[in-house]
């Protein structure tokens, strides 16, 4: 008598259109150690979500389940924690899945609050040298930041965002500071996305950048951490030191102001000069 293998039941888990994983596109989990995504350090699984974590949950917001496992994990030389899940996903599901139309709902504060806040941060840091700098806002999301800087009196300041309609044709030009805010954890590849910061840098440029770098109690916390969010693309969450290492392959040194503003540069220039003791 011949065996043959007995047909899916309704409802299983081999059944593609049932699995939201495999509906969004993400990358199974691979339970063996993959390279660091900036050291290449050993890197195994270290912990998981549903798609549906935002940031937003600090502040009481919770969205339903998606039933979407997004699988993290933790680099055992440098502690990059980073998601391989979104590994096989274009700009465009990036544009459709994550920033899109409902992305407010997880990130409310990057339409006016937060370019607003980061301008008084550079205007204050660098006024004296206004009429002197070239801003690019990389990551700059709606350009209000760049337009307050003008309005600051700043020689020029420039948005882009590739996922920005407005803001996303590249500019073909250095510029003398960029800004950075809130976007290296959204990298899914964090060394291209260093490498295309640096390269709109001048030669004697500096980044200026924020990203929450992890806390001191991490091991404890893990993924309930609140920057941990896959729904708002939060999908590499650095340390310092996978931040002195990212900017070191490309010659820059880094220096912290506190556990979110960092800048990297190659010499510090002139006019960041009093930021050092």
């Amino acid at each position: 008598m011949s065996e043959t293998a007995p047909e899916a039941a309704p409802g299983r888990a081999e059944d593609p259109a049932l699995d939201p994983a495999r509906t969004l596109g993400l990358r199974p989990a691979n339970p063996a150690p993959m390279p660091c995504k900036v050291c290449g350090g050993a890197s195994p699984l270290f912990g998981v979500v549903d798609f549906a974590k935002s940031c937003e949950e600090i502040r009481g917001k919770f969205l339903p389940l998606t039933g979407a496992a997004v699988y993290y994990r933790r680099c055992e030389v440098c502690g990059l924690v980073f998601s391989d899940s979104f590994d096989d996903w274009s700009d465009a599901d990036f544009e459709a899945r994550i920033y899109n139309e409902t992305y407010v709902e997880v990130d409310p504060d990057y339409v006016e609050i937060r370019p607003n806040n980061c301008a008084t941060l550079v205007a204050n840091t660098f006024g004296a040298a206004a009429g002197e700098l070239d801003v690019l806002d990389y990551g700059g999301g709606s350009g209000i930041f760049a337009a307050r800087l003008r309005e600051q009196g700043f020689r020029s300041a420039t948005t882009y965002d590739a996922f920005a309609p407005a803001f996303r044709e590249r500019p073909q030009r250095r510029f003398n500071l960029v800004t950075c805010f809130e976007t290296l954890e959204h990298m899914a590849d964090p060394v291209r996305g260093a490498a295309d910061i640096v390269d709109l840098l001048a030669e004697d440029g500096l980044v200026l950048f924020s990203t929450l770098v992890q806390p001191a109690n991490f091991e404890a916390v893990g993924l309930k951490w609140p920057y941990v969010g896959p729904r708002n693309g939060h999908i590499t969450l650095h340390t310092r030191q996978s931040l002195a290492r990212l900017f070191a392959r490309f010659g820059l040194a880094m220096a912290s102001f506190d556990d979110n503003i960092h800048m990297a540069y190659r010499t510090l220039p002139a006019f960041a000069r009093h930021l050092m003791p």
